[in-house]
């Protein structure tokens, strides 16, 4: 009988076993003449003081995530399944004390001479020229690990069966892993290559041990024998004696993880601490959420702490029990009461829940969302007092950067309180306190909060993130130490993921497989929220580990999606889509008619008499190009029609794209008659009002999405999305199965795709989505999502990561050294809209490429910035790699990207400088002649490139 966590007492906490650990003076002698690091100007930090102070950084950190529970759950995973109830605790506790000595042992390697001569310059000791270490000092520290645990084990292996000592063998070795790794960029696949000393690896390490005479405890002989005998008697490290002995390796996986995490930040900590005196020392500091700062973001959430937050959830709270009746009829007064509506269920069904961890919320487009996420997110707060972060993760960084502003507004959040975190977010520095000689240390007072600020970027020190999908699955399945840092932040969080069906659906197992299980192992709550929500429990190969899902809005369809208010703000007309000799001139026309018959109609502010707001949408940048120029045609042979025509593309850089969202959204420009010629960026979450649409088909999760940028109020009325077929889709969709289903499989007929869309069901497709799903992985003659366990059960950590990956595609970075101005006109007209941030102009401005006296920023110095970093490495690390990140968010204004192809290389290497691009970022040389602030890139000065721009 196997058993569980509950049959027995809770295992000792990670500060009892650190209280408990013997002297680092016992079991060293002459531990005093040992050093760890070493500065210039400064007494050298010895190892003793380097080994306390990465105890007292691990111990803060899991004391202020509150991982002893996490760490005891994940043990508990892998003892249930693989130990006897009589042994199953004391097996548990052994390896809760391999956890915690990995940290303690990591640096013990450092004892070896070579390191002490060449990395420390200690006088104290001799070089020794044949030595089997050379400098190095991981496996060494490593191998202490093992003889120390195996000494302690081997008292106690009467107490086990055979295969349960195996597998308590198996987790010494197993826990070594990260001593050998800790510095080292990457884990990978080579678990067993590395740790598996071989009888000369052995008795290399124990002569050389002799040789130099550590007294490091009491080792005899025979253990040396037992662990030459376990290695030549048992594959223990290999694939199929995992497979054949041990259930279910992912708690095991993801201890290893965590456990690489909490010993590469702490080490990363203290060394910080000794090296630049950069401390972190309570809650704030490591930015978790204390419970008073909970109630207080709840009370601005709720309307009741006056000047902070916004005011319209005081209302919802205010009518928790009211029955709003009828809301059929399609009206701003009834949409703004179904979104109301909407809120005071999510917020009881999420009392009634608060004990679950998976949730979705499937709400209309314009139903409000993020505030729906926002209200789950706080009462989740405020019913688990464990729970201390929220992380919001979204497709696309257009979408943080403006759910940023809300929720911040909403929750009446400060500098310190929310971070973005993606590529173009730069350094965001928190608000200082009082800057004295005590709380700054031996940090320089010009660079200590740029360090400090860049500790607090990298470590995510803010209780509220915002990052993309991509960033935040990497962190659950990376490899890569630096990313890994972070992964015991996700502990007890709540986790908004939006718009996860962006990805395609070959994805969608592996994504609900690591949702579920760090949602059981790390107590996370997944909120996971969209308008054409898949409901990826129904996949078949976990429906019975996801069936807990909790639905948010039980009856959204009925309820929500099929009134009025949503499901008629806008029509489909599919009248484009029958004319086979549809072309770009007859699109032109029919833009400018429409719109012709739309401008008289008066619905007051919403959209004045004569007005009218216009978007097409295209897929490729180059027929949005050769539309504009359509248009161009048409109003100069017909007459004006557009007062203004915008163009909106991938290739269009930030400051360009604020301007035109800001004049969309400027009620002084609502009398206008405006049309937008765009591709699918402007699907991103982009909060515009239109009035008619036109769009070239693709996915119809995209359509629906475009749609709702229609009528987005419920303000006006006989708003029409008109769908046309221009572009190939099957170039950017040919390998999503949502597209295949349809285009290629042939399973939804043309009148299905007209109902789904019109009536919401987007269900009809993502059930078909899920068939295909489980038939791949019912199949063992292909590569399926079996295989991409066996990852996690083998401990095949490359592979995890590689072997997953939202966006396969390669893309390259084109700067455009255009002068770009620091502030644009804002949403009022007014030019106040900042495009560069206070740090960026402080930067630029102390590094001579910016003057506090000049109105834009220059690309052209921005770019001379970048080289001169690269070619001076030398400098102070932090230093540096604050420069760079700071840098990062200013050049992100300068450049855009593109597909890339071998062809699209090939063609762009015309227009650019070779010798300014060596570094990976392309630079548009002579960019006046194929680029444009308004339009973007020519694409006929480029034109093998027709299909590679969105």
């Amino acid at each position: 009988m196997k058993t569980t966590m509950s049959n027995f007492s809770k295992l000792d906490s990670i500060s009892k076993i650190i209280k408990n650990l013997d002297a680092f003076d016992t079991l060293l002698k002459n531990a005093s003449t040992y050093h760890a690091h070493r500065k210039e100007g400064f007494d050298s930090e010895t190892l003793k003081e380097h080994i306390i102070l990465v105890n007292e950084k691990f111990e803060k950190l899991t004391e202020i995530h509150q991982l002893d529970l996490v760490i005891d759950t994940l043990i508990e995973g892998f003892a249930k399944n693989n130990f006897e109830t009589k042994t199953a605790f004391q097996a548990s506790q052994f390896i809760k004390k391999l956890f915690v000595n990995t940290i303690v042992f990591h640096d013990y390697g450092k004892i070896n001479p070579n390191f002490q001569v060449d990395k420390m310059n200690n006088k104290l000791f001799k070089k020794e020229r044949n030595s089997v270490l050379s400098s190095h000092h991981s496996s060494l520290g490593a191998y202490f690990f093992i003889l120390n645990h195996f000494q302690e084990f081997s008292k106690k292996q009467h107490e086990f069966s055979n295969s349960e000592k195996m597998l308590l063998f198996y987790s010494i070795l197993i826990f070594s892993y990260p001593i050998f790794k800790h510095h080292s960029k990457t884990l990978s696949n080579n678990v067993e290559e590395k740790i598996n000393f071989d009888t000369k690896e052995l008795e290399k390490m124990q002569s050389y041990l002799k040789e130099y005479d550590f007294e490091i405890g009491d080792f005899p002989k025979k253990i040396i024998t037992q662990i030459k005998t376990l290695f030549e008697k048992y594959n223990i490290l290999k694939s199929e004696y995992n497979e054949g002995v041990i259930k279910d390796n992912f708690p095991l996986y993801a201890l290893l993880k965590l456990n690489f995490s909490l010993l590469t930040a702490s080490d990363y900590l203290a060394t910080g601490e000794y090296m630049n005196g950069l401390k972190l020392e309570n809650e704030k500091e490591f930015g978790v959420l204390k419970r008073e700062e909970v109630e207080e973001i709840y009370k601005n959430m709720i309307g009741k702490n006056e000047g902070k937050g916004e005011l319209y959830n005081k209302t919802t709270y205010q009518n928790l029990d009211t029955d709003f009746g009828d809301l059929s009829e399609p009206n701003n007064e009834n949409l703004n009461k179904l979104r109301q509506k909407m809120a005071i269920e999510v917020i009881n069904k999420v009392r009634q829940n608060a004990d679950k961890n998976l949730f979705y919320i499937e709400a209309p487009t314009g139903g409000g969302k993020t505030n729906l996420s926002m209200l789950a997110a706080m009462e989740l707060l405020k019913e688990n007092e464990e729970l201390n972060k929220v992380f919001y993760v979204f497709p696309f960084t257009t979408l943080v950067t403006q759910t940023y502003k809300s929720i911040k507004k909403t929750l009446g959040l400060n500098e310190n309180q929310i971070v973005q975190l993606h590529s173009k977010a730069g350094l965001t520095a928190k608000e200082s306190d009082n800057k004295t000689e005590e709380n700054q240390g031996e940090v320089d007072a010009d660079y200590g909060e740029e360090k400090k600020n860049y500790i607090d970027n990298l470590f995510i020190n803010f209780p509220f993130c915002l990052m993309t999908h991509i960033k935040f699955f990497d962190i659950l399945k990376t490899n890569e130490k630096e990313t890994n840092y972070i992964l015991h932040r996700l502990a007890n969080s709540v986790v908004v993921i939006d718009e996860l069906q962006a990805y395609n659906p070959q994805h969608w197992d592996k994504l609900i497989y690591l949702i579920k299980q760090y949602a059981q192992f790390f107590n996370i709550r997944f909120i996971i929220m969209s308008a054409t929500l898949p409901k990826l429990s129904k996949i078949e190969v976990l429906e019975k580990d996801t069936s807990d899902f909790v639905y948010l809005l039980e009856n959204a369809k009925t309820d929500y999606f099929q009134n009025e208010n949503f499901g008629k703000r806008v029509s489909f007309n599919f009248d484009l889509l029958e004319d086979k000799d549809f072309d770009l001139e007859k699109l032109a026309i029919q833009v400018v008619e429409k719109s012709k018959e739309y401008a008289p109609k008066d619905f007051g502010k919403a959209k004045p008499k004569g007005s009218v707001y216009t978007i097409v949408e295209f897929i490729f940048k180059k027929s949005a190009t050769d539309f504009e120029d359509k248009i161009k045609g048409y109003q100069k042979e017909k007459g004006k029609f557009f007062d203004k025509v915008f163009v909106l593309s991938g290739t269009i850089l930030e400051h360009r794209r604020k301007y035109i969202i800001n004049s969309l959204k400027n009620d002084q420009n609502r009398n206008k008659k405006i049309l937008l010629i765009t591709t699918q960026v402007v699907e991103a979450g982009v909060d515009i009002d239109i009035d008619l649409g036109f769009k070239n088909i693709s996915l119809i999760d995209s359509d629906e999405q475009l749609a709702g940028r229609i009528n987005r109020n419920v303000n006006k009325e006989n708003c029409m999305l008109y769908l046309f077929d221009k572009d190939d889709a099957s170039v950017l969709y040919g390998s999503d199965w949502r597209f295949q289903i349809i285009n290629k499989d042939k399973k939804i007929s043309e009148e299905d795709l007209r109902n789904i869309l019109e009536k919401k069901d987007f269900d009809r497709l993502y059930n078909l989505v899920f068939e295909k799903i489980d038939l791949k992985n019912e199949d063992t003659m292909t590569v399926n999502f079996s295989n991409y366990k066996n990852h996690f059960q083998n401990l095949e950590f490359t592979s995890a990561h590689r072997n997953f990956q939202l966006i396969e595609q390669k893309n390259l970075s084109i700067f455009v050294p255009i002068p770009i101005p620091i502030k644009v006109e804002n949403e009022k007209g007014e030019k106040l809209d900042e495009v560069f941030s206070k740090e960026e102009l402080n930067f630029l401005e102390k590094a001579g490429k910016y003057s506090f006296d000049d109105d834009e920023v220059k690309g052209e110095e921005v770019f001379e910035l970048y080289i001169d970093l690269i070619k001076n490495r030398n400098k102070d690390f932090l230093k540096q790699k604050s420069d760079f990140k700071i840098l990062q968010g200013v050049m992100s204004k300068f450049i855009f990207s593109l597909f890339g192809s071998s062809k699209n290389e090939n063609k762009v290497s015309e227009a650019i400088d070779t010798k300014k691009s060596q570094h990976g970022i392309y630079y548009l040389e002579n960019y006046q002649n194929i680029y444009s602030d308004e339009t973007g890139l020519d694409e006929n000065a480029l034109a093998d490139m027709i299909n590679d721009f969105i």
